[in-house]
């Protein structure tokens, strides 16, 4: 064999390789990953690493991917917020007895809406994704209350058992399904209130102050929520690169929220013309522990202008919890409007961690 040519054969050899390492890693490399998304679109040709990419992007956008665990944590923050304000009587001065139900919504990771411009950019926000990017919660209390005032327990000291409310609260919501959605929810509470400095009226009636009330209580609950469908839970259209890339995943996205919290709250009141009572408050709330659980399995067809093989599809799944045991502090305020013995209420939570939160609810009291 001539001296050239075995001199040229480690060369060619080389070559081959390269060339056979190349074309069975071609079909390997079109294969994106981006976080717990895998997408695979051979049918967009040359700009198949354009659509991947695009796919994953919306993906991400659409399901919240790429920063679950921070949206989770939002989600556990809300919930606990969301399990405030719908137990205690803050401004009833209650003699004997109290029937009321409550709800409080909560909301973590946005600030709080100014201007009609600030609500509707809100509204965007929401309606743009299937999971939001921060954190809603909410809670619903039907409650009980007895006051111990007219019971004739013997006095200890500085303790009056005569000064203390005693509540109980609690809901349940039976799975409940429509279309694709199913909804789940439970929770039971125990708080007791005393009043540290009696009401007082002021001369004419025209102002009565509630006196100071400190309370201290325990609440459980829970909620679930999925979507599922074998066909479509979603919907994904954009252009890349010239081409018309459709996404339409079917499977499941569950979110399941628990938090025990233990709140320890300083609350008084004003009335005014008896008609209107003004509430205000502090609390420290000890939050035992809250966590937001999401659970996903998504899978469907990538289309690449209107056609798909069984080689171009996109999928993920995703399995991730988030908790909180923290002590959060929060400020709390709003109007009752006083019906004979019917009261109508509002409160807004302000916490220092930027959480917030609305109460709104009714009882009667005796």
């Amino acid at each position: 064999m001539p001296r050239v040519l075995r001199q040229c054969i480690p060369l060619i050899a080389l070559g081959m390789g390269v060339l056979f390492f190349s074309a069975i890693s071609a079909p390997l490399s079109a294969l994106t990953t981006c976080g717990p998304v895998t997408v695979n679109a051979p049918s967009g040709g040359a700009s198949q690493a354009a659509i991947e990419s695009g796919v994953c992007d919306q993906v991400n956008s659409k399901f919240q991917t790429a920063g679950m665990s921070q949206v989770l944590s939002y989600m556990a923050q809300a919930y606990a917020m969301a399990s405030v304000g719908t137990v205690a009587d803050y401004g009833s001065n209650m003699h004997v007895f109290s029937l009321g139900v409550a709800t409080t919504a909560g909301v973590s990771g946005i600030g709080v809406p100014t201007s009609a411009g600030d609500v509707s950019a809100l509204q965007n926000r929401i309606s743009a994704v299937t999971v939001p990017d921060f954190g809603v919660g909410a809670g619903f209390n039907a409650t009980f209350g007895i006051s111990l005032r007219h019971i004739n327990f013997r006095r200890w000291g500085w303790f009056d058992l005569k000064r203390l409310n005693i509540y109980v609260a609690g809901s349940v919501l039976p799975t409940l399904s429509f279309a694709d959605y199913s909804l789940s929810a439970a929770s039971g509470s125990l708080y007791l209130q005393y009043k540290i400095l009696p009401f007082k009226k002021i001369p004419w009636g025209l102002l009565t102050w509630g006196g100071l009330d400190v309370g201290m209580g325990y609440t459980y609950s829970t909620m679930s929520a999925t979507v599922a469908s074998t066909s479509q839970i979603t919907s994904i259209n954009f252009t890349t690169s010239g081409q018309n890339v459709t996404y339409n995943p079917a499977g499941s996205v569950g979110l399941t929220l628990r938090t025990h919290t233990m709140p320890i709250e300083l609350s008084t009141n004003f009335s005014l013309f008896y008609f209107l009572t003004l509430v205000a408050g502090a609390a420290a709330d000890f939050h035992l522990y809250s966590a937001a659980t999401m659970n996903a399995a998504v899978s469907g067809a990538v289309a690449v202008g209107g056609t798909s093989t069984a080689s171009d599809y996109a999928n993920f799944s995703i399995n991730n919890t988030a908790s909180i045991t923290n002590v959060g502090f929060r400020a709390f305020f709003g109007p009752q409007f006083n019906i004979w013995k019917i009261r109508v209420y509002a409160l807004v939570h302000l916490s220092t961690n930027q959480n917030f939160a609305t109460t709104v609810g009714a009882r009667f009291s005796w």
